[in-house]
Parts: C-alpha cells; structure tokens; sequence
C-alpha cells in the first residue's frame, strides 16, 4: 500500500508489517499510522485480519487540526507536509478501551448516510484522543519513524536504538548540547525526565522481547540494561502490574 494522505492500520490478530525493508512482528491490537508517501505491505498470520483506513489529505483542516492540537505528538505527525516513509507504531493489544475506540472509528468508516463525513470525523478525533492518552507506555518509538524534521523525534530515536546504553551525558553529547541544558529542555518537551523516559523505553523493548523471543528473563534484563535482576523485575511489575514470567505466560495463553 501507498498512502497519498493518513492511511490508519488495525491488525486483528498477529501479522508482519513490513516498511521499506524493516520487518516488524506485531499482534492483534497493535495500531500503524501511516503519512503520505509510505510503503508498506501486512503478512497476516494465517486466519487473522487486518483493517486498512485511508484518509484524503483535506481531512486535515485547520477545524479538525485544531481538535487534537493538545495531543502534541500526533499534531506533529499529521501537520508534516510531503514527507516520505514517516510512521507511528503502536502496541494497544493490551489496552481494551482503545480497542473500543477503533472499534467505533471502524464501524463509522462503514457507514453511507448523508451523516458519515461529519459522524467519521467525530470518531477520528475520539479516537486519536484516546491515542494520545495512552502513547507514553504504548508508542513503540524503536519501530517507529518518529518524525525525522524534529528534534524530539529525532532523540526519542537515538534513544530507542541505543536504549541498552544511552545516558545523559552520551545523548546530549550526540546532539551537541551541554548536558544541564539537555536535561531542562527534555523535560520540557517530553514531560518527563530522560531518565524515566530510557527506563520506560527499556521495559517497553523487554516486553517486546518476552512475548517475540525465547531468551531467558536474564538475558533480557542484561540485553536491555538492566544489570541486576531484581530491579528489573521491580520496575517491571510497577509498570505493568504483573512480572515478566508471568506476563510471558498470560500472553501465550
């Protein structure tokens, strides 16, 4: 598929999505949001659905930008002029009332009364809201494209790809800022501190590595950066209320 405006993919149960060469396994629940210019194509497993919604560039008036403006990250990727291969990837599985959302968004992509155009935006708004509620803990920014024109974007990247390792000091080094300075306009910017923002990237990658790989839970803590065992299982079970063992097994279930 091509996207000539926003094209929003909903996979119903486990499929490959492949951008550009970059082969990402995803599950039933996870959410694509694709800007215009981006090539992509779905692998679904045998028996699984997939749900492909296109949107027209004049979708994006200024009534209906001005509808998500408080939702800063998706603002920015659906303000983006031509761009090419730019992404959002989202893993929702988990999140039922997001589920009902795109449920409700798809059901009214469905309809033909004279009512539809001003009913689908009501539900595309609803629906990205709700999206926005839940990015921090769900956007998987290591598979996304995260906006190559921001600066933001741009660290959340160097962060994801090098999450084992990154610091403070080695990322604003990256980007040629003074470490204080760094550190205040992150916070800023991302509304929390690059600390918890590394850590938060780090559960997310071994909740990934949990449910698409057999390495062992030490393997994991190690692979990620974690190099004691017991904090990771800690911060683990904080951030998603269950350990890892356990969440692994409920997701096999």
């Amino acid at each position: 598929c091509t996207g000539t405006g926003i094209n929003f993919l909903f996979l119903e149960g486990d499929a490959a999505v492949s951008i550009n060469g970059q082969r990402t396994v995803c599950f039933a629940g996870n959410i694509f949001l694709f800007r215009n210019c981006c090539e992509f194509t779905v692998e679904p497993k045998t028996g699984s659905e997939h749900y492909l919604a296109c949107y027209k560039e004049d979708l994006l008036d200024t009534l209906f930008l001005s509808q998500i403006a408080d939702c800063p990250v998706l603002y920015d990727f659906l303000r983006l002029g031509v761009c090419k291969n730019e992404f959002l990837y989202f893993d929702c599985g988990s999140d039922i009332s997001l589920q009902h959302y795109s449920k409700s968004l798809q059901l009214e992509l469905c309809g033909s009364d004279s009512l539809s155009d001003k009913t689908v935006r009501c539900a595309t708004v609803l629906f990205l809201s709700n999206l926005h509620r839940v990015h921090r803990q769900n956007l998987v920014i290591s598979e996304s494209s995260m906006m190559k024109e921001y600066l933001i974007g741009n660290i959340l990247k160097y962060m994801a790809d090098n999450y084992s390792t990154a610091t403070l000091a080695t990322t604003s080094a990256h980007f040629n800022y003074n470490p204080a300075y760094f550190s205040t306009m992150f916070q800023r910017k991302v509304h929390c501190s690059f600390t918890a923002k590394i850590q938060e990237i780090r559960l997310e990658q071994a909740r990934r590595l949990l449910v698409s790989t057999g390495l062992s839970i030490q393997h994991i803590s190690e692979n990620i950066g974690f190099h004691e065992k017991s904090y990771f299982y800690r911060r683990f079970k904080l951030t998603y209320g269950i350990t890892p063992g356990k969440y692994r097994r409920e997701i096999k279930k």
